[in-house]
């Protein structure tokens, strides 16, 4: 396999992290940069119109793990390019693309009329992890 250049998993792997930290630190707004509304089983939530909103502070504890599994990706790629383990982080950016191309269908499926269309975003996740991967193990 070829030698890449380290500064794309360096760069994916902070930005990874990044979001992971921000999931942790802020749940709340991390609904709808995701995709998804709030989840009426997370609290009693309160009905405005035909708008539910959750107490201030109120998130479901899922939230917290997928800023735990962000996290855990983003370390786990600046770890492999730093031990220079070129093989695994091809594979694993090709999981990444399958872990973007799942999430996208979740938010398609669940994220409602105004949240659906942030499965492209996933979605195009998905396209440049798998686009890099693919990339790599070619090379």
């Amino acid at each position: 396999m070829a030698t890449f250049s380290p500064i794309p998993a360096y760069v994916l792997g902070t930005l990874t992290l990044a979001l992971g930290c921000h999931a942790l630190a802020r749940p709340g707004p991390e609904y709808p940069r995701f995709g998804l509304p709030f989840e009426s089983a997370a609290s009693s939530a309160s009905t405005h119109g035909n708008k539910r909103t959750p107490p201030p502070g109120a998130v479901s504890p899922l939230m917290y793990i997928k800023g735990i599994r962000e996290t855990s990706y983003g370390l786990t790629l600046l770890a492999l390019q730093y031990y220079g383990q070129e093989t695994a982080v091809t594979i694993f950016a090709a999981v990444c693309a399958l872990v973007g191309l799942a999430d996208g269908f979740v938010v398609w499926a669940n994220g409602g009329e105004t949240l659906k269309m942030k499965a492209f975003g996933h979605w195009i996740t998905c396209l440049g992890f798998g686009g890099w991967a693919w990339w790599r193990a070619c090379a």
